[in-house]
């Protein structure tokens, strides 16, 4: 008997709650130890594709941390009613289902529909779950074919809009009482694998948001499961000017990290690849935010912080992050005497740079 079965010893009899709690907690350890691994891989040179497998890799192990989390009642809830861009949480659930799609030789596609506002306030992680656990149910059911992951918007007024989000797949069908699978424990025909949990949770998920779930088999074949979604209506972002930030940044590699990262955050930059050129475009204006590197050629990037603050004001006001790959206490601290407003250090943690750059970006800047 191996170690995880005896915690779930017949003999002590264990209420399904017990289960389920021992089960997350036997899941978050190993759980951080893909984590740790997908940190270090991210910290390598790696190919674009292969720094997108490892990125999902980590948000997929980060979800499944959160959920054993919350099983476990150690995770606080964030509040229902977030505001949530659409589009960012499509580009993060998508990367984890195409990854499998493709390990199974299906297809995969995500379509947003016309008229699905670009935000809405939910709550994030319920809809992840409702996602992972319809693609779930779709690709084991789909041996040939395509999934698709589809947002529609059914109707909607200033206050709210309803939304159908559903997974169509190609697969076996539904059999004759799709309903069904909604209940705890009811399978599909043929099903190879699952414990008829997942669909479940994915009807008491959409009851707690007052939705409800809905599952079809399609004319052509296969089926149609999803939810159906009365979510609040996200006010419009005021319009604002999109910060410029310059990038000082001698390593290829990494500029092209920072381009992506800052990408990300919807902002627009320029680079450049030494301290003198980091104080030339400074003086000449047009930057909100500097992204500035300890070590560089020419100037490094502490003389390039005090030489930009030497500068006439405006341009000597301008935020300077410091970026530097030397995580000691004295280094960091002689970075900020210079005159950087904040320090990260590499490599670049995306919470980490968003919480230091936040202060020069717009609300409207996307930090998912």
């Amino acid at each position: 008997m191996t170690a995880t079965a005896s915690l779930f010893d017949d003999r002590d009899a264990p209420d399904p709650a017990r289960r389920i709690a021992v089960a997350a907690h036997e899941i978050r350890t190993p759980l951080g130890g893909i984590l740790a691994l997908a940190e270090l891989l991210l910290a390598e040179e790696l190919s674009e594709t292969a720094r997108g497998h490892a990125s999902a890799l980590k948000a997929s192990a980060e979800h499944l941390l959160g959920v054993a989390s919350t099983l476990l009642g150690v995770a606080e809830r964030a509040p229902k009613a977030q505001e949530l861009d659409v589009d960012a949480f499509l580009a993060r659930v998508a990367p984890p289902i195409a990854a499998r799609a493709a390990l199974q030789g299906v297809g995969f596609r995500v379509t947003r529909g016309p008229g699905v506002p670009d935000r809405v306030l939910a709550d994030e992680g319920a809809l992840r779950q409702i996602v992972d656990n319809l693609a779930d149910n779709a690709l084991r059911a789909t041996e040939r074919g395509a999934v698709e992951l589809a947002l529609e918007r059914v109707e909607g007024d200033a206050a709210s809009v309803t939304l159908r989000l559903s997974v169509r797949d190609t697969g076996r069908g539904l059999g004759d009482e799709p309903q069904r699978l909604f209940e705890p424990f009811v399978q599909g025909a043929e099903s190879r694998g699952a414990a008829g949990l997942g669909l479940a949770l994915v009807a008491e998920l959409a009851a707690s948001m007052d939705g409800q779930a809905e599952a079809v088999n399609r004319p052509a074949g296969g089926a149609e499961v999803g939810v159906v979604l009365r979510l609040g209506a996200a006010r419009p972002a005021p319009a604002a000017p999109s910060p410029h930030v310059l990038v000082a940044e001698d390593n290829a590699i990494n500029r092209r990290v920072i381009g992506t990262l800052l990408d990300h955050f919807g902002l627009s930059c320029d680079m450049v690849t030494d301290g003198e050129a980091a104080v030339t475009a400074v003086a000449r204006g047009g930057y909100d935010l500097v992204l500035m590197d300890a070590t560089m050629p020419r100037l490094d990037g502490l003389a390039a912080t005090r030489a930009i603050r030497a500068l006439p004001a405006p341009a000597s006001a301008i935020r300077i992050v410091g970026v530097t790959a030397r995580a000691f206490e004295d280094e960091i601290t002689a970075f900020e005497r210079a005159g950087v407003d904040a320090v990260v250090v590499k490599p670049l943690s995306v919470a980490e740079l968003w919480a230091a750059i936040a202060p020069a970006a717009p609300a409207r800047a996307k930090a998912g």
